[in-house]
């Protein structure tokens, strides 16, 4: 017998199982389906939706077989964030991507990643190798809250839609990490050394000296930065003062890395710190775990 027939029977039998009232089947079936993964959720949805179609449905089997496609996607999840986790490069657009399809799996990384490249386009156009630092920030300004509209999600700041970079480009709206992550993506595309800094409750950028200008004119002081923007203002321009002030208004001690570039990783940890609070802000405690869970794999 064909071997592909033979699977496809093999699965048909086991979504048919999924209605058994045995709790210790629907378990063994559960399982193995969810061990199956992502190439059995199109027969999932399928069987839902043809069930549907015939008024033919049991809502517990819809929603048992719900369940199973949720958790068949958030496993693919940690999946993706430990590989990534393990990676050498841990690309920060590819793991803002990650997240995103934890709420929505089947997010259009294609779209993204052109969206993003369109408007990287639209910057190098406008810089000229003579620019100075001051000036490129200027043209990333104005390409992206200007001409592209991207602005701060300030009347719905704790959603967790504000989160998700996918959300982030089709609404352009977002809060200070996720427009960060979208400014510094585009620079690091172009070779400019825009990188984030890891601020307590707040997250901006900072342009990194690479050559060490400042110490040539006898005014670094180990930070090895330029200058700070904050593209939840529409990148404002600020110095270090500006931060030691903050922190001081917050009484905390003026840390080297609050002042300094931090990981993606540090990065990927605040947007599910993010992500936790916006769901405990809603209730959805179930999604809180989740969130957990993933953040657990950074941690290790």
């Amino acid at each position: 017998m064909d071997t592909l027939n033979t699977d496809t029977t093999q699965l048909a039998a086991l979504i048919r199982l999924v209605e058994d009232p045995d709790p210790n089947v629907f378990g063994h079936v559960k399982s193995r389906l969810i061990e199956m993964g992502k190439d059995v959720v199109t027969s999932l949805e399928n069987t839902i939706e043809i069930r549907q179609q015939q008024f033919a449905f049991d809502l517990d089997h819809e929603d048992r077989l719900r369940d199973i496609i949720k958790e068949i996607y958030f496993n693919q999840v940690k999946i993706e964030l430990e590989q990534w986790r393990k990676s050498s490069t841990r690309d920060l657009l590819k793991g803002a991507l990650i997240v995103s399809k934890f709420q929505y799996p089947d997010v259009d990384e294609k779209r993204v990643e052109q969206e993003l490249e369109s408007i990287k386009q639209k910057v190098w156009l406008e810089i000229n190798e003579d620019n100075t630092a001051f000036e490129i920030v200027k043209i990333f300004n104005h390409v992206l809250f200007d001409i592209c509209g991207f602005t701060s999600s300030k009347n719905n700041f704790y959603a967790a839609e504000n989160s998700y970079i996918n959300e982030v480009i089709t609404s352009r709206k977002g809060n200070p990490l996720s427009l960060s992550i979208l400014y510094s993506v585009i620079a690091q595309k172009l070779q400019i050394p825009i990188y984030g800094v890891n601020l307590p409750n707040h997250f901006v950028l900072g342009f990194v000296d690479e050559f060490q200008t400042l110490k040539m004119l006898g005014m670094s002081d180990d930070r090895n930065i330029l200058f700070y923007i904050n593209p939840f203002s529409k990148g404002r321009i600020f110095d270090h003062n500006e931060i030691e002030n903050y922190l001081r208004s917050l009484n905390l001690p003026l840390q080297k890395n609050y002042f300094e570039p931090c990981s993606n990783t540090e990065i990927l940890k605040r947007m599910l710190t993010n992500l936790t609070f916006a769901y405990n802000k809603e209730g959805q405690q179930e999604k809180v775990k989740s969130i957990n869970e993933l953040q657990l794999i950074l941690d290790s």
